[in-house]
């Protein structure tokens, strides 16, 4: 059995490692390179506070995922015989309660005292301190002969981002400048040049240059957002001493390459040439803290561009469902059993709950209660809900009279495309080709065919019509 440290070996052992944090920090500031290899490693650790980020990789060079003897034995690996833990700190809050004006321990006190912490009655509170404990790298472990993918345990702390899934990224940061009350506007106020990007801190508010590339646009965007979490005006006043702009400039570079390197973006082009300056007279506390910030602010963005992900992910593959398994999952989602809702209430219902589901839903219902098959599209179709007449060709569809009706419910088929759903109230639009083009849901080109497809109709009706006037006369002149 294992001898039992005293505190002092505990303490000793504590300060021990955390002078190799600071040594390791300290060495990170050397080089340009160096910076730029801990900020990949920290980006792959983004879960883990800073500071066990940094133990990790003084400890165990090049570490891809870590977790706890017991963590690898759920997954159902075991840690390979003979290899040593990596060291961390981990979390031991201490609950104290007063006893005879003396904060004791509230493990020790006696079971009045325990009983009246938990009555609210005695006065109590929490410390934090820290213990040693130890996490095995997945290389330490049979999770490879085993055929454990790291990707399956870690799922999203490991998923593989980059050019292919671009606009879904470029989605997520919209919607983290949204959450953060971050305007985006659709050009720079003033001319900014060769400058890619600029934050304006008196109007929380982000301009990219209209000359980026796409792929430009996102990694700048993340830096321009990391000055806005980083350099708003809030946190400028909450600091002792103000940042001069290069180290703005420095922090707000390292957090666009941590997010942009852990998607998959290029980071060639990153530039930490700040970096000699400001070192220069640093104090290893100053270095801590910006390297806490950097940690900190790029662990929210990939949390956040990582769910939005997720979300993404599974709307994909409830995509590739069955129309009848979709209809059944919302269904069942919604609490809906042998419902009698009518088209309103339904569309009502799922737009309020979960409104990215509408047009998914109504794309199923019109492939379920049509039997579409996609293959054999060689035209516009277009059916319309509730009306029991299945897909029509897009001309007459749209000629109908929805003048009288509560709701207007659409689905467009069009060869080798994803079917496109929508719904209007009559009030706010005249038939779905308005609608659409209300709403910019198509590409201009297809807009306009659309329209042709309509006219040809209408010039087909206003023929008959002369036809059958023209007969009429015929007959009252015989």
């Amino acid at each position: 059995m294992a001898k039992m440290k005293t505190n002092e070996e505990r303490k000793a052992e504590l300060e021990a490692l955390t002078e190799q944090m600071g040594k390791q920090i300290d060495s990170y500031f050397e080089s340009p390179e160096k910076i730029r290899e801990h900020l990949q490693f920290l980006g792959k650790f983004h879960q883990y506070s800073m500071r066990n980020a940094v133990l990790i990789e003084s400890q165990f060079p090049g570490a891809v995922a870590v977790g706890s003897y017991p963590f690898w034995e759920k997954q159902g690996a075991q840690v390979q015989k003979g290899e040593r833990g990596i060291k961390v700190f981990v979390p031991s809050p201490v609950t104290y309660a007063l006893h005879k004006d003396e904060w004791v321990p509230l493990s020790k006190a006696p079971k009045p005292i325990k009983d009246g912490v938990k009555q609210g009655r005695i006065p109590s509170r929490k410390m934090m301190y820290f213990k040693i404990g130890h996490v095995f790298e997945y290389t330490q472990t049979d999770a490879r002969e085993k055929g454990i993918e790291v990707s399956a345990v870690f799922k999203r702390y490991h998923r593989d981002g980059g050019l292919e899934n671009e606009q879904d990224i470029r989605d997520a940061l919209t919607t983290l400048a949204d959450a953060r009350n971050v305007t985006l506007l659709e050009e720079p106020l003033d001319e900014i040049g060769t400058a890619k990007g600029c934050y304006y801190p008196e109007l929380h508010a982000i301009a990219l240059n209209p000359r980026n590339t796409s792929i430009e646009d996102i990694s700048v965007l993340i830096h321009e957002l990391a000055h806005s979490e980083l350099h708003n005006q809030e946190r400028n006043l909450e600091r002792d001493k103000p940042l001069t702009a290069p180290e703005k400039e420095f922090q707000a570079e390292m957090v666009a390459y941590v997010v942009s390197h852990q998607l998959g973006f290029p980071t060639d082009d990153f530039s930490l040439s700040y970096l000699a300056g400001w070192t220069k007279d640093k104090e290893l506390l100053d270095k801590e803290q910006l390297l806490q910030e950097v940690h900190q602010t790029s662990a929210g963005f990939l949390d956040h561009i990582e769910s939005h992900l997720e979300k993404v992910n599974t709307l994909e593959q409830e995509k590739e469902q069955s129309p009848l398994e979709y209809i059944n999952q919302m269904n069942h989602r919604m609490g809906w059993k042998n419902t009698d809702l009518n088209l309103y209430e339904q569309m009502h219902a799922v737009q309020s709950v979960f409104p990215e589901e509408v047009e998914p839903y109504l794309n199923a219902k019109a492939a379920l209660e049509t039997n579409l098959k996609m293959d054999r599209v060689d035209e516009p179709l277009m059916y319309i809900h509730g009306m029991g007449l299945g897909f029509q060709q897009f001309g007459i569809a749209n000629n109908h009279d929805f003048s009288e009706d509560q709701l207007v419910a659409y689905t467009i088929a069009l060869p080798n495309q994803p079917l496109v759903s929508g719904h209007f109230v009559p009030e706010s639009a005249v038939h779905p080709l308005h609608h659409l083009e209300k709403t910019n849901r198509l590409e201009r080109p297809i807009l306009k065919s659309l329209e042709n497809h309509w006219h040809d109709v209408l010039l087909d009706e206003e023929q008959k019509s002369l036809s059958r006037i023209s007969l009429f006369n015929i007959e009252r002149l015989w």
